[in-house]
Parts: structure tokens; C-alpha cells; sequence
């Protein structure tokens, strides 16, 4: 299915974007993978091996993106996956916290995608896909004002990306995960234990949060031509979180 196809993922290293880039890989795909952990990007150059090629990169370097992008060549795909979630709440407000938040989440890939259009680097056919969240777009959390807003970005990005890229048949999605059992997750000093065990029996689908190559499966038919006639969509994936 991606035999011969080159995609390009940010936030490579963990999480959602580690299991996109094994999915592909084990579709054949040849992968650019660009993240921040320079010891975890050569882990994965050795198990991918020709199939990978690894960007070290901060994805807050504005000023690099026009050098970052010269040296990508043309490309079929590209999922954003890179982003941050800090608790922030408005009593408490931090506004260093929210435009980190701003800076990873919201202005990193729309300047990618632009900067990558710009310099003609997606072939016709190609796909964007971006990840979102229900996080903004379908619910509301308290203490993530700056989080939301981002994700919620992601979703109206990819209905203009649609629009404007339509001509020559590339196509832009997003992806709205529920909670996920990434490190970001387990990690997490915001939940106690008992706290997330119970956040996870609000899920209908298996009382438990999604696995990373759950939500990676979904990137992957939106990159494939499967979804060939999809553009401009949120897609949920979520257990049935938000039909309650």
C-alpha cells in the first residue's frame, strides 16, 4: 500500500508519532522522522534502517524551517504529531505556559505545511494529516484553555488545507483522539492512579484508553487511498467517549 511512498512525521520520538512510523514502516513506506531526542531518533535509524531518515529538530526554531524544509525531499504524506499538554488553569494563569503551548501545538505545523508547500515539496496526491483532539473540538477540560484552543486549531487547518491544496489532489485531515496510554499519559503528575482508573471507566469501548496503534491505524487510512475522497474532516476516535 505505501510501497515506493515517503512520509514525513513530527513528534517521532514517543507516543502517537513512534507508533505511526512503525505502522508505515511496516507498510513499506520509506519515513522521514523529525523530533527533538537525538539518542531515541538513532534508536529508531537502526531499527528502520533504510527505510528511515531522522531530523533532529525543535520545532519552535521558526527561523530554521525554510533550511529544514530545503533539505526534505518531495513527499506523499505528512502527519504532525508533535505537542505539549500543560495544566494551565485561568485562576492560576501562566502566560509562558500558554504560548509554549501556542508555539508547539498550533503555529509549528501550519508554518510546516506552509513552508513545505511553499517550496513544492508535496507531490499531487499527497496527504496531510494533523492530530487533533476531542479536547476542543468536541469537549471541554478544565485547566487546558491553551491546549484546547490548539487542537481545536488543527481541526479548522485542515478545512482551509483542503480548500486550497484541492487542485492538485492533496488531500488534509485531522485526528481526534480521547486519552491515550502514551508516556505523556502515564507520565502525568496532574492525575493520581485512582484519578485516571476512573477517568478510563467513562469510556464505553473496553473502560480503557486507546493504545497508540489504535489512533496510528486511523493516520494510516487517511494517508492511504482509501480515503480518497475525504478531505477537511475530524476524524473522532475516541471509544465512544463523546456519544454519551
Amino acid at each position: 500500500m505505501f510501497t515506493g511512498k515517503r512520509i514525513l512525521v513530527t513528534g517521532a520520538t514517543s507516543g502517537i508519532g513512534r507508533a505511526v512510523i512503525d505502522d508505515l514502516m511496516a507498510q513499506d513506506a520509506q519515513v522521514v522522522a523529525i523530533g527533538r531526542n537525538q539518542e531515541r531518533l538513532a534508536e529508531l535509524a537502526r531499527s528502520g534502517g533504510e527505510r528511515i531518515e531522522t531530523i533532529t529538530c525543535d520545532l519552535v526554531d521558526f527561523a530554521g524551517y525554510t533550511a529544514l524544509v530545503a533539505g526534505v525531499t518531495p513527499l506523499d504524506g505528512l502527519v504532525c504529531s508533535a505537542g505539549i499538554v500543560e495544566n494551565n488553569p485561568l485562576r492560576f494563569f501562566s502566560l509562558e505556559k500558554y504560548q509554549r503551548t501556542i508555539d508547539i501545538n498550533q503555529t509549528a505545523p501550519l508554518l510546516l505545511v506552509a513552508e513545505l508547500a511553499k517550496a513544492g515539496k508535496f507531490r499531487d496526491n499527497a496527504s496531510i494529516v494533523l492530530l487533533s483532539s476531542i479536547t476542543g473540538t468536541e469537549i471541554g477540560m478544565k485547566g487546558t484553555a491553551a491546549y484546547a484552543a490548539t487542537k481545536a486549531a488543527m481541526a479548522a487547518y485542515v478545512k482551509v488545507m483542503a480548500l486550497e491544496f484541492a487542485h492538485r489532489n492533496i488531500r488534509a485531515n485531522a485526528v481526534a483522539p480521547g486519552m491515550v496510554q502514551t508516556p505523556l499519559v502515564e507520565g502525568s503528575h496532574q492525575l493520581s492512579a485512582e484519578a485516571i482508573q476512573l477517568d478510563k471507566g467513562r469510556y464505553p469501548l473496553g473502560k480503557r484508553y486507546a493504545q497508540p496503534p489504535e489512533v496510528a491505524a486511523v493516520v494510516r487510512f487517511l494517508l492511504s487511498e482509501a480515503s480518497s475522497f475525504m478531505t477537511g474532516q475530524n476524524v473522532v476516535v475516541d471509544g465512544g467517549f463523546t456519544i454519551q
